[in-house]
């Protein structure tokens, strides 16, 4: 295999094209950094199309991740000279490997809803970071994935995907309107909850029960009355200091974590419950005291 070495050699300007959005959207493709990232996607099942190596840099379990993308996706794989490869990912995370994957989104009609289900919804959320990030907190407590409401910052940018740390291919993605998640919401039968720092019922005080949707507004902005309307139940995060509330990845977080904190506590009162009543009803009645 011949050495790459040249900027203009046309797989590597597609690569190196998808730092751009437009590119982005346009082929529906994405990088992949490094070998954690690389094999997170592959163990998610995911399409990965083109590999760019540097193959002295390359760890054993490198060149394993690099000939499993080539069995299990039919990958393309290119062997390219050290500077090129941090030419593609300049802040050389790269680990002698940069992949192209393609992208996977769902529709809001084809979600499912298991009654300990939990999505995210965020409301035109600018920051590539804070997407990495919240995904990384749904994946952590078992949750479903992120819905992006209007005109939302793409969850494959590259600082997204590096800052999810490969919890953006075991979560689900949807992009939809406000009016599209509304009328999902309605006719599925899902729990909304929006955050707001005037909401008069504290995040640890209300009930989540059934399939959740976690309705957060962009970092800048909170939810609008309309948006508000549509929840179920707005809920509070206290602030006790000089500021009116926190960035939306830590609001998230902190909703998160009380959900499935609630849902841990059901399913073990759930548990215990069931085994008393197994054990009450081997008993014969001269045996209960």
């Amino acid at each position: 295999m011949a050495l790459i070495t040249s900027r203009a050699n046309p797989k590597i300007k597609l690569i190196r094209s998808l730092h751009d959005r437009r590119r982005r959207d346009r082929t529906r493709l994405f990088l992949v950094e490094g070998l954690q990232l690389l094999e997170a996607a592959l163990d998610a099942g995911a399409e990965v199309v083109l590999l760019a190596v540097v193959p002295q840099v390359l760890s054993a379990d490198g060149e394993a991740a690099v000939d499993r993308a080539r069995e299990q996706t039919g990958a393309d794989v290119l062997e390219v000279a050290p500077d090129l490869l941090a030419s593609i990912s300049p802040r050389h995370c790269h680990q002698g490997v940069v992949a192209v994957a393609r992208q996977r989104f769902s529709a809001l009609d084809y979600l499912s809803a298991p009654p300990d289900d939990c999505f995210v919804a965020v409301k035109e959320i600018t920051e590539p970071w804070s997407v990495g990030n919240i995904l990384r907190t749904s994946d952590a407590v078992g949750g479903r994935g992120l819905i992006l409401i209007g005109d939302s910052t793409d969850p494959y940018h590259p600082t997204a995907v590096r800052s999810s740390l490969g919890a953006l291919f075991s979560q689900a993605l949807v992009r939809a309107s406000f009016a599209d998640l509304a009328a999902w919401k309605r006719h599925r039968g899902w729990l909304a909850v929006g955050t707001s720092p005037g909401a008069a019922t504290d995040y640890r005080e209300a009930v989540y029960r059934g399939p959740v949707v976690l309705l957060m507004g962009s970092e800048r902005v909170g939810l609008s009355a309309e948006e508000q309307a549509i929840c179920d139940t707005m809920v509070a995060i206290p602030m006790n200091g000089r500021c009116e509330s926190h960035h939306v990845v830590v609001a998230t977080a902190l909703v998160l974590y009380e959900i499935a904190r609630q849902r841990q506590s059901q399913a073990a009162c759930g548990t215990t419950a069931k085994g008393v009543a197994e054990v009450a009803g081997t008993l014969s009645p001269d045996s209960v005291w």
